[in-house]
Order: C-alpha cells, then sequence, then structure tokens
C-alpha cells in the first residue's frame, strides 16, 4: 500500500509523540515514588516514636495512603540507596517496575507479612491515637466540628472490638 509523504511523516510525528509522553509518565512515576520515600526519611525521628505509631511506620503509611506496605517499603528503600536520582546506573531510561526489580529485590519480592493479630492491634492503636488526637483539639476549642470525627472514630474502634471478639 502507498502512502502519501504526509501521512508517513504524520505518523513517525505520532510515534514520537506517544513514546516521549510513555518515557516522561514513567519517570515521572519513578520520581513520585522517590520523593514519597525521601519524605518519609526526613520525618524518621518522629516515627521513633514507638508508643505513637507502633514498631512499623511503613505499615502505618501505607494504612494511611490506601497503599500497599511493599509499595512504601520499596520507597523508602530506594530513596535510601538513591538519594540523588542523577546517580542511578542506567540513568532516566527506567520503569518504577525495572527498579524493583533489579536493585530494589534482586528479582525477588520481598513479602512483607503480618498476622491478622498484628494487623488489628496496629489498627486499635492508629485509631487509639486519632482519637486522642481529635479529642485534643476539641477539648481546646479549636474546631467543633471535629466532635462528629471522635464520634466516628469511636463507631470504628468499636467495629474493631466486634470483630476481634469474633476472631479470638
Amino acid at each position: 500500500m502507498t502512502t502519501e509523504f504526509w501521512y508517513d511523516h504524520l505518523i513517525e510525528d505520532l510515534k514520537d509523540i506517544v513514546v516521549e509522553h510513555e518515557f516522561a509518565a514513567r519517570w515521572a512515576l519513578v520520581e513520585g515514588y522517590h520523593s514519597l520515600g525521601a519524605r518519609i526519611l526526613e520525618n524518621n525521628s518522629n516515627f521513633e516514636r514507638e508508643k505513637i505509631y507502633g514498631l512499623d511506620i511503613v505499615q502505618r503509611v501505607a494504612i494511611s495512603l490506601q497503599k500497599r506496605p511493599r509499595t512504601i517499603y520499596y520507597a523508602v528503600k530506594f530513596a535510601t540507596l538513591y538519594p540523588d536520582l542523577n546517580l542511578l546506573p542506567e540513568g532516566k531510561n527506567l520503569s518504577w517496575h525495572h527498579i524493583i526489580n533489579k536493585y530494589l529485590t534482586g528479582g525477588q519480592v520481598k513479602s512483607i507479612k503480618i498476622s491478622p493479630s498484628e494487623q488489628i492491634r496496629q489498627i486499635k492503636q492508629m485509631l487509639q491515637h486519632e482519637w486522642e488526637e481529635e479529642n485534643q483539639r476539641v477539648q481546646s476549642g479549636k474546631m467543633a466540628i471535629n466532635k462528629s470525627n471522635l464520634e466516628f472514630i469511636r463507631y470504628l474502634q468499636d467495629q474493631v472490638e466486634k470483630i476481634t471478639g469474633r476472631i479470638e
């Protein structure tokens, strides 16, 4: 099939656009996870307050961000191993998937597993912390509307207690 020059030129331009934006999207994801890990590391001293956050900040952050703990773990590990993205051995021609497989796991997926009882303990701890913070805000008169937040947190705590009563 013979095509005209203008059409061939159009197709080449369109291919360039697709490749350029796919590359930009892959790199933006890499930068995003690097920034996520770096930001967590910046606040590392705050996370050492075990009485508030528990033993594993990765779990807490994952729950709060609604992400998998493994994703948060990899983001922190990535920012730790490569504080400067310009030092990546392959430059910017990498995807997040490639970084995980080649630089963070050596091809071995690290599974972060915690028992259901530990998950429940962490949820209870997180809810208690949230309730204490909200209660403190209400008591100080900062935002009276937060009373509904307190009620909701208490409701969640009650639901967790019902679940644990069935499990135990």
